[in-house]
């Protein structure tokens, strides 16, 4: 894309987003149309990477030339974060990166911006009450980035549900050292009090998919953010049916895109 148009030329810069599976992939759709209005010649695009690959596969593309950075999905957040010899503050604190930008040196530098985006979208929407517990469900490289932005942000109580308990526990040691005044803790079904619940697992990606908790068990005046931004997952539609306010995750992506272009543009 060359200012302001969707021609493709050798000088495009090449901005992949990394998945797997990456069939679920919206990203582009929201990205490549901003990379015009700003008159960036750049363009976003799916890559599909085995974990097991991941490491192997950052390393071949920074050999690219025309190569600007790297959009970062499910599951590589954290494997991310170890590939980068220059880390943003937010990156340092969670151990998570989702942003990542090849050097002139050809090295990669990289930051997270889904906590802020997360609370950014979650204050525009009105959604989130300090005084009230948060639910969380998803403890990876999305739940960990939230669930710290929600911590810096003053939440007094985060409860985290997973389905391995050693990454909720993993999550909760670093957060407590992080904050230690506030409470923090596994509460798989504790719903009681909660005034926001998030969704920060991969579950509702697919049609097929469980939903990670009952709608029908929260309270009328409760929440629910559902960060899976590729579709209205069943999780949204069932809260919406029971009358709950519920946000999607296009809503935490369009806060932290202007965010992610800035970390972009800069070169070191």
């Amino acid at each position: 894309m060359i200012m302001g148009s969707n021609q493709i030329t050798g000088s495009t810069r090449l901005i992949p987003i990394l998945a797997y599976p990456a069939d679920h992939v919206q990203a582009p759709n929201f990205y490549n149309p901003i990379f015009i209005k700003e008159k960036l010649d750049w363009i976003m695009f799916p890559l599909g990477i085995h974990p097991n690959d991941f490491s192997l596969t950052v390393n071949q593309l920074s050999k690219l030339t025309n190569l600007h950075g790297l959009n970062i999905t499910i599951p590589h957040k954290n494997r991310a974060f170890t590939l980068c010899i220059r880390l943003g503050e937010e990156a340092k604190r969670t151990g998570v990166v989702n942003t990542m930008r090849l050097d002139r040196d050809r090295n990669w530098s990289g930051d997270s911006f889904d906590g802020i985006g997360f609370v950014n979208a979650a204050k525009a929407h009105q959604v989130l009450n300090l005084e009230r517990p948060v639910l969380m469900y998803g403890a990876g490289g999305a739940g960990t980035a939230i669930a710290f932005a929600l911590a810096q942000e003053g939440i007094r109580e985060i409860r985290i549900v997973n389905r391995e308990d050693e990454m909720t526990q993993n999550l909760i040691h670093k957060l407590l050292l992080a904050y230690p005044d506030m409470k923090c803790q596994s509460a798989r079904g504790c719903i009681e009090e909660v005034g926001l619940v998030v969704n920060a697992t991969s579950l509702g990606l697919h049609s097929t998919d469980e939903l990670p908790f009952q709608p029908e068990e929260l309270e009328l005046d409760t929440a629910v953010f559902d960060i899976i931004a590729a579709r209205d997952t069943e999780l949204m539609k069932a809260c919406q049916s029971l009358g709950l306010k519920v946000i999607g995750g296009r809503a935490m992506t369009d806060h932290q895109i202007a965010l992610q272009i800035s970390f972009w543009r800069k070169e070191l």
